[in-house]
């Protein structure tokens, strides 16, 4: 279903590449915003910023602040480029939603702390429709709320539980073809669908590491056929299902490096060669437990290491984001 093509990205805290990121979107144009978290307030926001870049390793730019005031992140959870061609950055620790141009200027923010309609306890997860209404999953107070642009509430859908049609801690969420909203369930750990309406459709996956099940979902993808792509955060691994949930393929990660890094590296001699002695690959570093999938991935360079958000691109590619290998791998869609 997926075939590994290329990988996007470097660790930087300033300038070309990212740090830490943990969401992603895909603007008109063709360029990625790439929302980097860095390290927290303990690390004085450095690296903290959304950057601007394409798939074919150009790169436009960053924007962004460290702080607590307009327009400015302490701890950012997610982004979305809307239809109008504006930028939308949720900040979970100032319950807020910050809005920017395309270039990166700040326009306006929304948002207030409260269990209230309209009110937010930890937004971790940004979606878009065509119709431009924002989907926000309120990951603390357990649903999906619903807004226009300029932050005025439409509706709320979910409520605290594991049945049909509740949430647990939600995290990233999507839209998909069909318009169906996607949620990964991360507290239940599942996949939930609900129509754009808010009315429950179905629920797929179960607690685990097998095929199929998922420890802590982090965000799920919907392509044109009706396929889902999982990320599945707490496994260290992405999954490919059919429109039912079936499991169709996983993938634990392939990645070379990437164009950027290799820049780096040729240019700095002494770390590419430092890089070229180094084991890479190294299997059996005596690991306390051998199935731990978190020390296995922190090992082994090509696996995904803290697999924080998947996105479908324009042009019909897999995009999988890594927080703790500071990267994109890019995938071929091939069913």
């Amino acid at each position: 279903m997926i075939r590994y093509e290329r990988t996007l990205g470097m660790t930087v805290m300033v300038g070309k590449g990212f740090y830490c990121p943990n969401d992603m979107s895909f603007g008109a144009d063709g360029r990625v915003y790439v929302l980097n978290r860095s390290i927290e307030a303990r690390g004085g926001g450095n690296g903290m910023r959304v950057a601007v870049c394409d798939a074919a390793d150009g790169y436009y730019g960053s924007f962004g602040t460290f702080g607590e005031g307009r327009g400015e992140f302490t701890w950012p959870s997610a982004i979305a480029a809307g239809p109008d061609g504006r930028v939308y950055v949720a900040d979970e620790h100032l319950q807020k939603v910050m809005v920017f141009s395309a270039e990166g200027e700040f326009v306006d923010e929304w948002g207030r702390a409260g269990s209230g309609p309209g009110e937010l306890d930890t937004p971790s997860g940004i979606a878009i429709d065509d119709e431009g209404s924002l989907f926000i999953s309120d990951t603390y107070n357990h649903r999906v709320q619903v807004f226009r642009p300029d932050g005025e509430f439409v509706r709320a859908f979910g409520g605290e539980g594991g049945g049909d049609g509740e949430l647990r801690m939600p995290w990233h969420l999507s839209v998909g073809p069909s318009s169906n909203v996607y949620v990964a369930d991360w507290g239940n750990d599942r996949v939930c669908v609900f129509t754009r309406g808010g009315e429950f459709a179905a629920s797929y996956g179960e607690s685990g590491t097998g095929e199929g099940q998922l420890t802590r979902p982090a965000d799920v993808a919907a392509d044109g056929n009706g396929n889902l792509y999982v990320c599945d955060w707490g496994n260290e691994r992405v999954q490919v299902w059919d429109g039912e949930g079936g499991f169709l393929q996983a993938t634990l990660g392939e990645s070379a490096i990437s164009p950027w890094a290799q820049n780096f590296l040729d240019v700095n001699v002494e770390e590419g060669a430092a890089r070229s002695r180094a084991d890479l690959e190294k299997h059996d570093a005596g690991l306390a437990d051998s199935d731990d999938r978190h020390a296995i991935s922190s090992q082994v360079e090509k696996y995904f290491w803290a697999p924080m958000a998947v996105a479908i691109s324009p042009d019909n590619r897999l995009f999988v984001l890594e927080s703790n290998r500071h990267r994109i791998q890019i995938f071929e869609i091939l069913g």
